[in-house]
């Protein structure tokens, strides 16, 4: 049985953008979390053509679970899904007011935005291209990474590493994530 309020939940769908959604799951791993990568179906197709199988379907995770964490990775498509997921967004709301950690990626913070999960001027950053939608809202930062209490937003995939990385610290210490970082070489 998995404990899940010690595991980090990965949210995918077509459309995700892959070094983002491969980058966080893989460092995570390394630094000994537990990750679960769940799917809007059984297979998913990424923005360049790569092929997912999730452990699980978004369906098979139920509202009440907590996780120490929660993770959007990018991509366009794939933030329209969760932006308009009724599933997704009680989970996200569920751990917003648990003040569990929420990560969001490139398109992904946008996800944010749609579903009013945090206070107005919560400072955070995105991909350029929904900048727009961010900004109405929420302080944008043009930064590569930017937290803010237990949120952790990244511009986008040639953030990945740095992004996955400053997690692992939240969630397991900067001791972690710097050995991780030596591990492969970064």
């Amino acid at each position: 049985m998995v404990e899940h309020h010690s595991t980090v939940l990965v949210f995918i769908a077509s459309g995700v953008e892959e070094m983002e959604a491969v980058t966080v799951c893989d460092i995570l791993r390394r630094g000994g979390l537990n990750v679960i990568l769940a799917g809007e179906s059984e297979i998913i197709t990424a923005s360049r053509g790569m092929k997912f199988l999730p452990d699980v379907t978004f369906e098979h995770i139920a509202d009440d679970e907590e996780y120490l964490a929660i993770v959007l990775p990018g991509g366009s498509r794939a933030a329209d899904t969760f932006s308009n997921h009724p599933h997704i967004e009680r989970i996200l709301r569920a751990h917003v007011k648990r003040n569990s950690i929420i990560g969001a990626m490139c398109a992904s913070p946008s996800v944010l935005v749609a579903y009013d999960l945090l206070p107005q001027g919560t400072p955070m950053t995105s991909h350029k291209g929904v900048k727009h939608l961010i900004e109405p809202r929420y302080e944008y930062i043009d930064e590569k990474i930017v937290i803010n209490e237990n949120v952790i937003t990244c511009q986008g995939a040639g953030c990945s590493i740095d992004f996955a990385l400053n997690l692992l610290s939240m969630l397991a210490g900067e001791d972690m994530s710097r050995h991780i970082a030596k591990e492969i070489v970064y």
